[in-house]
C-alpha cells in the first residue's frame, strides 16, 4: 500500500513537472512597441492621423499608423473593460488596415473609429 502511494505520488510529480515545463515554454506574445500614451502622441498629437485622413500621407505613413494602432490594441487601458477596449481599438486597426489596402470609404471609417472623446470617456 505504501509502495503504491509512493509510486502514485512520483507519477503525479513527474506529470506535473512535464506539464508545467511545457506550459512555461509556450511562446509569449511580445509587449507592444509603444504604450497607448505613446500611440496617442505619435498618431494624434503629432498629426499622423490628420495627414492620413487629409490624404497627404505616404504609403509608409499609412502603414506606420496601422502599426501604431496595433500597439494600441495590444495595450491595456487605464480603466474600462478589456473586451470593450478590444472592440473599440479593433475598429481603429481595421479602419487603418482598410486605408493601407486602399478600400473605398476607408478614410471615413477611420474618422469614425478614431473618435477621441468616445474612447477617452470610457478608457482614460
Amino acid at each position: 500500500m505504501i509502495r503504491s502511494l509512493i509510486a502514485l505520488s512520483l507519477v503525479a510529480f513527474v506529470a506535473s513537472s512535464v506539464v508545467g515545463s511545457a506550459l512555461s515554454s509556450a511562446p509569449v506574445a511580445a509587449p507592444p512597441q509603444n504604450s497607448i500614451k505613446e500611440v496617442m502622441k505619435l498618431a494624434h498629437k503629432d498629426g499622423l492621423l490628420k495627414k492620413v485622413v487629409d490624404g497627404e500621407a505616404t504609403d509608409a505613413e499609412k502603414q506606420q499608423l496601422l502599426d501604431l494602432y496595433i500597439d494600441m490594441l495590444e495595450g491595456t487601458p487605464e480603466k474600462g473593460e478589456q473586451t470593450e477596449w478590444l472592440m473599440a481599438a479593433g475598429r481603429s486597426v481595421v479602419a487603418a488596415a482598410k486605408v493601407v489596402v486602399g478600400r473605398e470609404g476607408a478614410v471615413d471609417e477611420l474618422k469614425e473609429a478614431t473618435n477621441c472623446k468616445a474612447c477617452h470617456d470610457v478608457f482614460k
